[in-house]
């Protein structure tokens, strides 16, 4: 169960995704209690923008391997993403800058979209974590800010995860949520495990009823563009993150958060684990 009785909760929270359908895979359960909970809960995707210039034939196979159409790719996944928050009773807000498939000629292959990320987005990462650090100053304060931990190494997932790492840095309370579908790939596991042993203070347990994981399901079925590529290796959706979210709480369905500020943590609220 959880508890809103704290001294300084947040009156609103802020989920940075890299993509369209990253929050609601990773951790829509929290997304939706925090709804619940009467926080104002902003998905704000940072590479939502329409590409720039002529697409890659990387891009454009990335496109085919989903039925997707060139010239309807985003406006399918803004409604796709706009369709999810809703579910989840969040607002979905996006950036305009470009996925990392539809920088110029950036990211080529698997290995460069997974790999480091290209010397041409040096300077992105500052303007982005200016954006951010400007929208925050618009919403209720206090806020809380979700940023993905960056399991899987997509190189769009490592500058979200610096943004965050550039907001902690500047005062904001951020906390980390763990990339899926990515971390529940054998990689993924280890990569965490590693990542577990050297973390500078324990993790967030969020506990989940089954409406809220049923709620973060619901929300995850709107993409339905992504989700057969997405899955291919993993199998049914919702086993996988059931299965996934059970390992987390020894049977009881969680979600798992790793902070990113050095000290003085806070949550937006208690957890227990009490029926």
């Amino acid at each position: 169960m959880l508890a809103s009785g704290t001294s300084d909760p947040s009156a609103s929270a802020l989920f940075l995704s890299p993509h369209f359908d990253d929050v609601p895979l990773s951790c829509g359960g929290t997304v939706a209690l925090f709804g619940s909970l009467g926080i104002d809960t902003i998905i704000l995707t940072l590479f939502g923008g329409e590409p720039r210039g002529p697409l890659t034939p990387f891009a454009r196979q990335q496109h085919r391997w989903r039925g997707l159409d060139d010239t309807t790719v985003i406006r399918i996944r803004r409604n796709e993403e706009l369709a999810a928050a809703a579910v989840l009773g969040a607002t979905a807000r996006w950036l305009d800058y470009p996925d990392a498939i539809y920088r110029d000629a950036r990211y080529t292959s698997d290995d460069e979209l997974f790999g480091p990320i290209h010397p041409d987005d040096a300077g992105l990462l500052e303007e982005l974590a200016d954006e951010v650090h400007a929208f925050l100053e618009a919403l209720p304060k206090p806020v809380t800010v979700f940023a993905p931990l960056a399991i899987g190494n997509h190189v769009d997932h490592q500058l979200a995860r610096a943004v965050g790492q550039r907001l902690a840095d500047r005062g904001f309370v951020v906390w980390c949520y763990e990339d899926l579908p990515y971390a529940a790939t054998v990689s993924g596991r280890a990569t965490l495990a590693r990542f577990a042993l050297h973390a500078p203070s324990p993790p967030w347990i969020v506990p989940l009823t089954e409406e809220l994981f049923e709620r973060r399901i619901a929300a995850i079925d709107q993409y339905r563009s992504q989700l057969a590529f997405i899955f291919r290796d993993l199998g049914d959706v919702e086993a996988t993150l059931r299965r996934y979210a059970a390992e987390l709480g020894d049977g009881g369905l969680t979600e798992r958060f790793w902070s990113l500020n050095e000290s003085d943590r806070k949550v937006p609220f208690r957890s227990s684990t009490g029926p």
